[in-house]
């Protein structure tokens, strides 16, 4: 099952991606203990992409797409802007001051957090991340 959405690069949009989200869970049968993972993972994807690649200009749409196959999901989310790898980020660790604390660091934390996989390319003009996840695991 697949599921494409473009959004505008307002952080107003993450509403919007928070449903869809859920509903593409809720309609997949993904376990709902999965959900806030996606959500969330999905969610500071597109805030990094905001901001730090240069959408929050408004030149370009950001894709966000959702993809179930097997036993594992994959999220990929796509723009034009300036190239920014959150993968190549340091490892988290506590912010020297607020304004550390909201460049985005800690979405990133949070994403190596939940995801079992992040990934990211430039290709084409497009900047890429995509972020697997697998199975629950097992309590």
């Amino acid at each position: 099952m697949t599921r494409r959405l473009t959004i505008r690069p307002e952080l107003a949009q993450l509403d919007r991606l928070a449903s869809w989200a859920e509903d593409f869970v809720h309609v997949a049968g993904i376990p709902s203990d999965r959900l806030f993972a996606i959500q969330l993972c999905v969610e500071e994807a597109v805030a990094n992409v905001i901001r730090h690649s240069g959408a929050a200009d408004g030149r370009e749409d950001i894709a966000v797409e959702l993809v179930q196959s097997e036993d594992q999901v994959l999220a990929t989310v796509a723009d034009r802007g300036r190239s920014f790898d959150p993968t190549a980020a340091p490892a988290f660790c506590k912010p020297a001051s607020i304004a550390e604390a909201s460049a985005g660091r800690f979405g990133i934390h949070l994403m190596r957090t939940f995801a079992d996989e992040m990934r990211y390319e430039r290709r084409d003009g497009w900047n890429r991340l995509t972020l697997r996840f697998g199975p629950a695991q097992a309590a």
